[in-house]
């Protein structure tokens, strides 16, 4: 198995994201997508998220090791998707190494279950079709800023007429 090498662009995409979707099968079959928010390059070939709160996830991979982590860059409209095999981490170096880690930069503590290590066998772009009409990224980037700035404000309007709720 040849490992596809994390290059510059796809570090400080990741770096500058932190969400990804990762995509996995269930035991029937089925697909399941799922959001992590810890998703950091481990070294050259290998990216990790911690399992915070994801047993389905962990439960697909436990069966099928295949995963493809989607990362996304929202203001530009293009970024990755990570196709390999992932290999879960429990009490192990990988395990406290990427806990630590985790900790140190989001300055809390989480319940982490286990690390999700995938090796990266295939990186391919994600390029939104607004580039047929955008000439780059500055462009894109600052027609998506003026348009999240609108959505957000709509979007906190309907929170403004909800009863606060955690998480929901």
């Amino acid at each position: 198995m040849s490992l596809v090498t994390i290059d510059s662009d796809m570090r400080a995409l990741i770096a500058a994201q932190r969400l990804c979707f990762a995509a996995t099968v269930t035991a029937d079959g089925r697909p399941n997508l799922s959001p992590k928010g810890t998703v950091r390059v481990w070294d050259d070939h290998h990216i990790f998220f911690c399992d915070i709160a994801s047993p389905g996830t962990r439960a697909n991979l436990e069966r099928h090791p295949w995963m493809e982590l989607n990362v996304v860059d929202a203001l530009s409209r293009r970024g990755y998707r990570f196709f390999g095999r992932a290999s879960i981490h429990r009490d192990d170096a990988v395990f406290r190494d990427a806990v630590e880690r985790i900790t140190r930069e989001e300055g809390t503590m989480y319940s982490i279950e286990c690390v999700v290590l995938l090796a990266v066998e295939r990186a391919l772009p994600l390029v939104s079709p607004g580039y047929e009409h955008v000439p780059d990224e500055w462009r894109m980037r600052s027609m998506w800023r003026e348009r999240r700035r609108v959505l957000d404000g709509e979007f906190e309007r309907h929170l403004g007429d909800r009863v606060p709720q955690r998480g929901v």
